[in-house]
């Protein structure tokens, strides 16, 4: 047997998130994976194959550098031969082959996502105010405020816990000033983490809250419910990790960037004949 680490990346937008789920909640990312895996004959379940996850995106989140290990007893295992078998929203890019024990879980040191938060005319966001904002969430804190609370049986997994460590934020207007483009690495994160930091920011940057609160939320004075952010702008960008070298299949690449290329083509028009029906609505 030889232990196997890949690079995933997916569009989140027809999955019911990353973790498997029963068949009637509907089709997931580590389903889709599983089904590949399986008919290459590369596992046989996720038990034997003493399977791991980075995380688990939520319904609608995307990633491009997700990682998942397993040990297999197939020697010629490539991201391209996955591919084969993966929808085309799914794709492997990279593979390691890292120590016996590793776990693409437990032996992350950080994980990156980023999420565009759009700009709308009608709404001025003040990014100082936002940024300012930001520096009270960097360092360990209980993040209990920003999270959703874990089910019955979670209480008891160390994952869970809500002590968390945010080693930065940042936050860019790029893509022509229609978005701000946040920035958030920490250790781990809890459910909705990230989506509840993206509204806690926004709202503060609106002017309905201030730096003051923020500070009560992280340091526990304050109980307040926050809205998580809608989810389709929020990718899981980057998993780190200690003495584990990727190496990258660049005939895959080639294919996935051809391939979302026409995604970019196919929304990007419909984001033109959109703004053109709006606006077209308005003038009525």
């Amino acid at each position: 047997m030889e232990r196997i680490a890949l690079k995933l990346g997916y569009l989140g937008t027809h999955y019911h998130g990353f973790q498997i789920q029963p068949p009637s909640v509907g089709p997931t990312i580590e389903s889709e994976l599983f089904r590949a895996l399986e008919k290459l004959n590369i596992i046989e379940d996720r038990v034997a194959s003493n399977y791991s996850a980075a995380g688990r995106t939520d319904k609608g989140v995307h990633a491009l550098s997700q990682v998942v290990s397993f040990d297999t007893a197939n020697p010629n295992v490539t991201p391209r031969m996955i591919n084969s078998m993966l929808p085309d929203d799914i794709w492997a890019f990279a593979l390691a082959k890292p120590y016996s024990d590793f776990n693409a879980r437990k032996d992350a040191i950080s994980r990156e996502y980023r999420y565009f938060l759009p700009l709308q005319p009608d709404v001025g966001l003040n990014i100082t105010r936002m940024r300012e904002a930001s520096e009270l969430l960097i360092g360990t804190h209980d993040f209990s405020n920003f999270a959703q609370p874990p089910g019955h049986h979670e209480h008891e997994a160390e994952y869970y816990s809500p002590i968390r460590e945010i080693k930065r934020v940042e936050l860019a207007t790029e893509r022509s000033n229609s978005f701000v483009v946040i920035d958030i690495e920490a250790n781990g994160f809890l459910r909705k983490m990230v989506r509840k930091i993206i509204s806690t920011l926004k709202l503060v940057g609106g002017g309905t809250k201030n730096r003051q609160w923020v500070e009560g939320l992280v340091e526990l004075r304050v109980t307040e419910h926050v809205e998580p952010a809608p989810a389709f702008g929020l990718i899981l960008k980057k998993v780190s990790y200690r003495n584990v070298e990727f190496v990258e299949d660049e005939y895959a690449k080639r294919r996935i960037a051809a391939r979302l290329n026409k995604e970019l083509v196919f929304h990007a028009t419909m984001a033109e004949v959109l703004d053109d029906t709006v606006s077209a609505y308005v003038q009525l």
